[in-house]
């Protein structure tokens, strides 16, 4: 079963404070488990307050009420503010971490597979994806709901201390995630690409704002974002598409001519795939795309179900669309920790602790 916290302030700094005055221990655990990752992926003790003050100077420069969220997240939990800011760019340490000891990111891996499928006679797009990472953080996730002061509402899957991950606001506009990797990743922190999630659903109510906003950031690090977008009206109107950003992009992919938007962690633009670093290492990537594209390819009037359905493949352990960790093995795993669908036109989503199959054998 998922956690759900709704804010009940909508000051930044207050909403923060709140939010980590209510999950302080949380909090502490969460950047507990991101310190020893950085230091098995760095293969030595780091930094950590020097590469969240690095984190905090760049989301007080793209998004300042998430800074001042973050702060008073801090003051609320009792947690050094560098730290939490850390956390917030774990995608962009981690990258950073990996090229400065030389492996090209090789020591990292892709996670998550999303679907958006657009049917040109629905207003807003069918959409799922799994949400994959090491299983020590199974506890350490939550939807947490957040009013603002003039009425909008975002609505976020994401990791205690992060401020947002997957998410949906009450203007039509929703995100899915996936991880990437490119040879021009982590070089230095940029722009949290959780920070521009957020922000993306707190700032942006146009499908247009939104994609130029995520053009005109400062990326250190690789990742999908897939932007949903629902507009009303008498008829409605749907769109999808994933914007791959990485140091030298971004690239913009859109649906197929069926309407069929697939990504795991490979980059699909052309360009952009030329420095990819995930598929020669873990082609788990390449096999779960082909699988949801065997699946699904060329059908219309697809539904939630069939999505979960389609997701529901154990193909490749814990490479799999649904992957669960090996009881005898004590090193790192991963596993899908929640299962997520968004309803862009209504403003909702829906989180299932868990992998696709626990959906199906609870019907």
């Amino acid at each position: 079963m998922s956690y759900q916290f709704r804010s009940t302030l909508t000051d930044p700094f207050g909403r923060g404070r709140e939010f980590g005055e209510c999950h302080s221990a949380h909090i502490r655990a969460s950047v507990e488990a991101y310190r020893g990752l950085f230091e098995r992926t760095a293969g030595t003790a780091v930094d950590l307050l020097a590469l969240g003050d690095e984190a905090l100077q760049q989301i007080a420069a793209f998004a300042p009420p998430l800074h001042e969220e973050i702060c008073g997240m801090a003051e609320g939990s009792g947690v050094d503010v560098r730290e939490i800011g850390a956390i917030n760019a774990r995608t962009e340490v981690l990258a950073y971490l990996s090229r400065q000891r030389n492996t090209g990111g090789d020591n990292l891996r892709g996670e998550c597979s999303t679907i958006a499928y657009v049917d040109p006679a629905a207003a807003a797009p069918v959409t799922l994806q799994t949400w994959d990472w090491y299983s020590q953080f199974a506890g350490q996730w939550l939807v947490w709901e957040i009013p603002h002061g003039d009425g909008r509402v975002t609505t976020t899957v994401t990791e205690f201390g992060i401020v947002g991950k997957i998410g949906v606001n009450k203007h039509g506009l929703g995100v899915h995630f996936n991880i990437l990797h490119h040879l021009s990743d982590g070089a230095r922190i940029g722009v949290p690409v959780h920070v521009a999630s957020r922000w993306l659903l707190d700032s942006t109510a146009d499908f247009n704002d939104a994609l130029q906003l995520l053009a005109a950031a400062d990326f250190s690090a690789s990742t999908s974002l897939t932007v949903l977008a629902s507009k009303a009206g008498e008829a409605g109107e749907a769109a999808a598409v994933s914007v791959e950003i990485y140091p030298e992009g971004p690239a913009f992919v859109f649906p197929d001519e069926y309407g069929l938007l697939l990504h795991t962690n490979h980059f699909l633009d052309p360009k952009a795939a030329q420095g990819d670093t995930e598929w020669g290492v873990y082609p788990d990537t390449l096999v779960r795309h082909q699988v949801l594209k065997r699946r699904l390819g060329k059908r219309s009037g697809l539904s939630v179900e069939q999505l979960f359905t389609a997701m529901n493949s154990h193909l490749g352990s814990t490479g799999a669309l649904c992957c669960h960790p090996d009881p005898a093995v004590q090193a790192d795993q991963y596993q899908t920790l929640v299962t997520v669908s968004i309803d862009v036109a209504a403003g909702t989503l829906n989180a299932l602790a868990g992998g696709p199959c626990a959906h199906l054998k609870a019907q």
